[in-house]
């Protein structure tokens, strides 16, 4: 699927990576921000299977005796997907390239306290679009058209939260898609507020967002 070890190429995104954390930070806030809501929820499944994609790549290098880097995945990405002749593979790049920078922008943040505020406003952000995965479903028999770039092995991380109310599937982007190290950012709780959620400030392994649906109301 990709060539991350493959010898670095000359990428005008390569002087931003290269550049400062904050302003690095900074970049990929602005770059969700002119995102639409669609293209942010694919994003979050790409962030799923980025993760053992990177798993798997640090091993092979490893095996070869080099190092994986995830900034010559960015590079790789964002060259194939201007490369690319087809819609499906346009896309499909984009959307890893996106989930890598905001990987990148984890492993960043787990060493600068400094960072984190502006990694939870983006990963916020891209909870918020999580319901429209729900948009996504041709009859509500299976997560995402089969038309779409999407495989199955690539849909499962969402089956046990695909048919939860908004509210739901928001909180799952927190407490399970996403990084642990926002989770005492403010950025949760105004979240939590927006779509009445339940907000654990000393939340250490379960997570510090909950959604407990509103019971029926009495038959009179």
């Amino acid at each position: 699927m990709f060539g991350f070890l493959k010898k670095k190429t000359e990428n005008p995104l390569r002087e931003i990576l290269n550049g400062g954390n904050a302003d690095y930070a900074n970049f990929v806030k602005e770059l969700f921000d002119g995102l639409d809501n669609a293209t942010k929820a694919h994003v979050l499944v790409a962030y799923q299977n980025l993760i053992p994609i990177v798993g798997a790549m640090h091993n092979v290098a490893k095996q070869q005796g080099s190092a994986f880097s995830i900034d010559d995945f960015i590079i790789e990405c964002a060259e194939k997907q201007a490369a690319a002749k087809d819609e499906i593979n346009t896309r499909r790049f984009a959307w890893f390239m996106w989930a890598a920078m905001v990987y990148r922008l984890v492993t960043m943040s787990s060493r600068d306290v400094g960072l984190r505020d502006t990694l939870a406003e983006v990963w916020c952000d891209i909870a918020r679009c999580a319901p429209f995965l729900k948009a996504l479903l041709p009859d509500n028999k299976a997560l995402l058209p089969d038309n779409v770039v999407w495989k199955p092995d690539e849909k499962v991380w969402f089956d046990l939260m695909i048919n939860d109310p908004k509210p739901g599937m928001v909180a799952w982007a927190i407490n399970h898609g996403g990084p642990k190290v926002i989770w005492k950012s403010s950025a949760i709780k105004k979240l939590a507020d927006e779509f009445g959620l339940f907000y654990f400030e000393g939340a250490e392994t379960m997570g510090p967002v909950s959604y407990i649906p509103p019971r029926p109301a009495p038959d009179e």
